[in-house]
């Protein structure tokens, strides 16, 4: 076929077929990611960006490229998923700028809205590297604009061939995807798009969304609604205080604090002293807690009080979150991800107002965090988003919100518990900005997880189901036993200025063995307070930090 023009029906078709190539092979894109982890997950996020980006625009029935490519840019924008998803997103956020105000476009404007792609991709990413989808990007733009095509058939061959070399190239610039033996995953994503978009031109495709594969949604938790059913809350009162102290015993504070409650959390930050307990006789803490030094910040909820106060309006607000049945605006609130029940909980027991479900194969959309932002009635939002790979949908989500939110850019869980522990409700934002950013710098993460496939990275000879022990994102440890490996990576981790080790077990772990392998950690570092909870956090054996 020869195209000199195309307009919105085309390019309708062009998407839509590009996202079910996409959805075919996602998979063989996620196979494609460097790190041998169960998270490799850039295929999927970019097919679940892309799809919500073509939803938008299955029945429009206009021949306006414009209006079209309007549609498909606010589609992704608000669908992305992960890095991979943001920079696609912004990919036909340009397109959609090169497009706008034209019903329909010659090969020489069509060209020049792929460059416009990727000068928005480029500008979307604070450290752009090259070897990565965004490589791919400039050059089919550059290609595009250089062609001489008349033909947008010939125009979209071009595009596809010039891409198919730079990507074959990206292992000679960067040495992870040497090692690994495979090109970028970002890239073949963007490859696939394009392919997908000449296919449809070049044969004249009535293209329909292929929804045998439903997407899956990633939602923020919700708290369950109360019953009138009896409730047996074994601890009634919700008690939270700092404590401004030095050289605390924690083990000793705990001991104590176990017998009188549940859901504890005591973390140490310098010379303050975070204490979170579920208990029946608040008194018993604080009186505990003034022995060792100032109190301040001290907060009591009747958790037995909220409940009856929530079967009273329940039938008003059945379908409403916690966050939205405050009538009052506060001056704070917070919005998390975290994947794991326990995890989850630890959050929510710690202020958070609303907790997303997600973290690795789990990123939640753009759309999804700005939906949590919207129901926390506050003046000033912090976002956690406690992974690397969520980070730009949080920036994203930012950018669309009418709300003052301030993203920490948390990396991982235990950055986001330290942080949310430091928050000071009596602080300006700014101070607690500032607070809460410095706090996550000084928390060395480590996590536990199996190898998903063989390959070579950082330098290790990787087997499919290795133990792989990973500090800061990078692997240290490979072995045949989970506690083998965490009991490495931590001793890695360990500094004389070392003072907690804080450990999030995951739902494959057998709790009495993990219970020894804590008292190991203990008597091997007595000087040091170790403290662990059940995260049920899949895929990942454990989840670990020192401070």
């Amino acid at each position: 076929m020869e195209y000199l023009k195309i307009n919105g029906q085309h390019f309708r078709n062009m998407v839509i077929n590009a996202s079910n190539r996409l959805e075919d092979q996602k998979e063989y894109v996620n196979a494609l990611n460097v790190f041998p982890v169960p998270d490799g997950d850039t295929g999927t996020n970019m097919s679940m960006t892309f799809k919500a980006a073509v939803c938008e625009i299955e029945n429009m029935s206009t021949t306006s490229i414009s209006e079209i490519s309007q549609k498909i840019a606010r589609g992704a924008l608000m669908g992305a998923r992960g890095n991979s998803g943001v920079i696609l997103s912004q990919i036909f956020r340009g397109i959609g700028k090169g497009l706008e105000g034209k019903n329909e476009v010659t090969s020489e404007e069509f060209a020049k809205s792929i460059l416009e792609g990727a000068t928005f991709a480029y500008k979307a990413v604070m450290r752009p590297t090259e070897g990565t989808i965004l490589t791919i990007i400039k050059a089919a733009g550059e290609s595009a604009v250089s062609s001489g095509a008349t033909n947008v058939v010939e125009l979209m061959e071009e595009v596809c061939t010039h891409s198919q070399i730079m990507l074959d190239k990206t292992p000679d610039m960067l040495q992870a995807l040497k090692e690994a033996k495979v090109v970028d995953a970002g890239g073949m994503g963007l490859l696939i798009i394009f392919k997908g978009m000449h296919e449809a031109l070049k044969n004249n495709m009535e293209a329909t969304i292929n929804k045998s594969d439903k997407q899956s949604s990633k939602s923020e938790i919700i708290p369950p609604v109360a019953t009138d059913m009896p409730v047996n809350i074994k601890y009634g009162y919700c008690t939270e205080l700092l404590v401004i102290a030095e050289n605390v015993d924690t083990n000793e504070l705990k001991t104590y604090l176990e017998k009188h409650g549940d859901s504890m959390v005591v973390v140490t930050q310098d010379e303050f002293l975070k204490i979170h307990i579920h208990t029946n006789d608040p008194g018993l803490v604080l009186s505990k807690a003034v022995t060792l030094g100032e109190l301040s910040k001290i907060k009591i909820e009747n958790m037995r009080e909220q409940h009856r106060n929530l079967l009273g309006i329940q039938e008003e607000v059945a379908e409403q979150s916690a966050a939205e049945n405050t009538t009052e605006n506060k001056k704070y609130g917070f919005v998390s991800v975290a994947l794991g029940e326990g995890i989850r909980n630890i959050f929510k027991d710690l202020g958070v107002d609303v907790v997303i479900e997600g973290g690795q194969t789990m990123n939640p959309s753009t759309q999804d965090i700005l939906d949590s932002i919207n129901k926390v009635n506050a003046d000033n939002i912090f976002v956690l988003p406690n992974n690397k790979n969520i980070l730009m949908a949080a920036l994203q989500a930012v950018e669309l919100s009418d709300k003052n939110v301030i993203v920490i850019p948390s990396k991982t869980i235990p950055q986001g518990i330290t942080a949310v522990t430091m928050f000071n409700a009596e602080a300006s934002v700014e101070e607690n900005e500032n607070t809460l950013k410095e706090a996550i710098k000084n928390v060395v993460t480590a996590s536990v997880t199996y190898a998903v496939k063989d390959t070579e990275s950082d330098g290790k000879t990787i087997k499919q189901g290795n133990i792989l022990g990973l500090v800061e994102n990078k692997i240290k440890e490979v072995g045949t036993d989970i506690y083998k490996v965490c009991t490495d990576v931590i001793d890695s981790m360990i500094t004389e200025d070392s003072e907690l080790v804080t450990i999030f077990y995951g739902e494959d772990c057998i709790i009495s063995e993990v219970e020894a392998f804590i008292s190991e950690l203990e008597n091997k570092y007595p000087n040091i307070d170790v403290q662990h909870y059940n995260g049920k956090q899949p895929l990942y054996y454990f989840i670990a930090s020192v401070e």
